[in-house]
């Protein structure tokens, strides 16, 4: 690991999934957070340590300083109802509401989310508009999206998902800052080496 390794947060960490791949890039977890007891489990089998649990209930101030923000959050709609004033407005009440508080607080340089690829339509869009526009406009994110398919990077399964990426516009306005999406790979893996063939008779 490099002296001065980038440090991340994975939150709705699962089974340690996005945190492997930061780790495999000399990267530093300091804090993880997952509520379910069987993922737990298994992270700390994976990682030799078990997450913080309801992210809902943890204060943001208590969350260690951090380069780049990970998350595979659930998908959730947004109420308008009540309007209320202020950068959590709609997104109170839903899981994203918490990375939001998070990334106010702590101000990492990067953030990467993850997500369904139903994001994009879900509640005839709304969802990810809201979205975009807190992560641009109110917390001051240069902010760029993708479905990504694992089967274009050298999985053998088909698995769909939006990714959305962003940095401190005060790095993104650099004249030097440049953002490119992995390419696709050319060959795609199948499943068939990958499965035992049974023993007939």
């Amino acid at each position: 690991m490099s002296h001065n390794p980038f440090k991340f947060i994975d939150l709705f960490a699962g089974i340690g999934g996005i945190r492997l791949a930061f780790t495999r890039n000399e990267c530093l977890c300091v804090f993880s957070s997952e509520w379910d007891v069987h993922s737990q489990k298994t992270y700390e089998a994976n990682f030799g340590e078990i997450p913080n649990g309801d992210i809902t209930k943890i204060d943001a101030s208590d969350i260690p300083d951090h380069d780049i923000l990970t998350g595979g959050f659930p998908c959730q709609p947004f109420s308008t109802i009540g309007k209320r004033e202020g950068f959590s407005h709609p997104t109170q009440g839903t899981l994203f509401y918490d990375i939001a508080r998070i990334i106010k607080e702590k101000k990492p340089t990067a953030f990467l989310l993850e997500n369904v690829a139903g994001l994009y339509s879900h509640d005839r869009g709304e969802t990810f508009r809201v979205i975009k526009e807190t992560l641009e406009d109110e917390l001051d994110y240069w902010v760029d999206d993708r479905i990504l398919d694992s089967a274009d990077y050298g999985v053998p399964q088909h698995r769909k998902r939006v990714y959305i990426i962003g940095f401190l516009k005060k790095i993104s306005s650099k004249k030097n800052f440049k953002f490119d999406w992995p390419e696709e790979e050319a060959e795609k893996v199948g499943i068939g080496q990958f499965v035992e063939m049974g023993i007939s008779g």
